[in-house]
């Protein structure tokens, strides 16, 4: 086969494989024009490489297409490899699907021109890639970016070494190949439809065990909660005797404001637990009187404002992970500071369709450089060890609900807003 044809069909299936991965990319930019670079440096490197050992050009091949997604997209190599065998295998199970169809459709095909019938295969597969690209949703798929799970990555790179296998014996021995073909395509489909299965089934326990960390964290802090109101309950028939007893004591003039007074200085104790009662949602409700408590002991104003008919779509650990990273990161900041004003507030709510999350402090700003890197995993400005990954475990929460986190600086507080759809 001539240089010019080797060109064009390797061409079109890098295209098509690029197609496929930039579906599990969209967030970076000018994406397709990185892609279409690759796929020409790609099938140049091919060509250039048709002339030497076969097994070594094939190796050399997909080495330079890993290494040029890496270096291009800077990609880290733990997703990468990741993401490759995924795309890989998708691609793969397409290709063994539409040849096996062709085949059954047209007797005759890749029985003599393996050119005209390969530019076929290859040009239906690029329009499958662009469908798939455009309009398919790869749903279930996202449960291997949710999770961080060596099993993942085990079941990732086998089946890119059963892919890459697949295709080597489809570029050397061919005709045994398409004598086999449907057993090919089985074992990935088998392969990934079970692994699919235990993994979200793992996934669903995971979510378990961590929903039942969380009640058990928080379920002593709602029953002191409920200690603390059954407590104040009980003192309410001291505060009505205390009002009895001034009204007695009290002359005519001064019983009006005396009473006022009394009862301005018991609305604003009891004010806290009366709003933290009100909140429908016992995470936030736990996380919230903790930092009460804490606010006390430490001198710190700390306002904060619950929107009655929010609805997050975090589950109840994921929430409790974002508000207190947030809130620790709030209160460090504070108590770090040697200015007298100590000021905490969080805000939750709705605007329009999307729900919001505020969380501001005074004290220090970070600083101008560390701005770009705060949300890094590991980077971080204060000592200790295990540190760092804070806010990047709170960004990478957010962005997997297609939310956004941001970072800005209002008056003499420094403010993290999460906006969510």
């Amino acid at each position: 086969m001539s240089d010019s044809k080797i060109f064009i069909l390797i061409f079109l299936e890098v295209g098509s494989y690029m197609l496929l991965w930039n579906m599990f990319n969209k967030k970076y930019e000018k994406r397709l024009c990185k892609s279409a670079l690759i796929v020409f440096f790609t099938s140049l490197v091919v060509l250039i490489t048709n002339y030497i050992y076969p097994p070594l050009q094939f190796l050399v091949n997909y080495l330079f297409l890993l290494l040029a997604i890496k270096f291009t997209f800077k990609k880290n190599t733990k997703y990468l490899l990741l993401e490759f065998g995924l795309v890989l295998a998708i691609f793969g199970i397409m290709q063994l699907t539409l040849i096996i169809v062709l085949r059954l459709s047209i007797p005759a095909f890749m029985a003599k021109d393996d050119f005209i019938c390969l530019l076929i295969a290859n040009l239906i597969c690029m329009l499958l890639s662009f469908y798939i690209y455009g309009y398919v949703s790869y749903g279930k798929l996202m449960i291997f970016f949710k999770q961080e799970n060596c099993k993942i990555y085990f079941f990732s790179v086998n089946l890119l070494i059963y892919i890459v296998t697949a295709k080597w014996v489809w570029n050397f021995k061919r005709h045994e190949f398409l004598d086999e073909i449907a057993l090919y395509l089985v074992i990935p489909i088998v392969f990934i439809l079970a692994n699919l299965f235990f993994l979200e089934y793992q996934m669903k326990n995971n979510e378990i065990k961590k929903s039942l960390e969380e009640y058990q964290k928080y379920s002593p802090v709602i029953s002191k909660l409920l200690e603390d109101a059954r407590r104040r309950q009980h003192d309410f028939k001291n505060h009505l005797n205390t009002v009895y007893s001034l009204v007695i004591v009290s002359d005519e003039k001064s019983l009006k404001e005396t009473i006022v007074q009394y009862m301005d200085s018991l609305s604003a104790s009891m004010e806290n637990m009366e709003k933290v009662l009100q909140i429908d949602n016992t995470v936030v409700t736990a996380i919230i009187y903790n930092k009460i408590n804490e606010a006390s002991k430490n001198s710190i104003d700390f306002k904060y404002t619950i929107q009655g008919d929010f609805k997050f779509l975090f589950k109840d650990y994921e929430l409790s992970e974002v508000l207190n990273n947030l809130l620790d990161n709030a209160f460090e900041a504070v108590l770090s500071s040697k200015d007298d004003l100590k000021k905490v507030f969080l805000n939750i709510g709705c605007l329009g369709e999307n729900c919001i999350i505020e969380i501001g402090n005074t004290g220090k700003r970070i600083g101008f450089n560390d701005i770009g890197k705060i949300f890094n995993a590991g980077y971080t400005t204060k000592k200790g060890e295990n540190r760092g990954y804070g806010l990047y475990n709170v960004k990478k929460i957010v962005e997997s609900y297609g939310g956004r986190i941001q970072l800005s600086f209002e008056n003499s507080y420094t403010v993290f807003s999460i906006k969510l759809p």
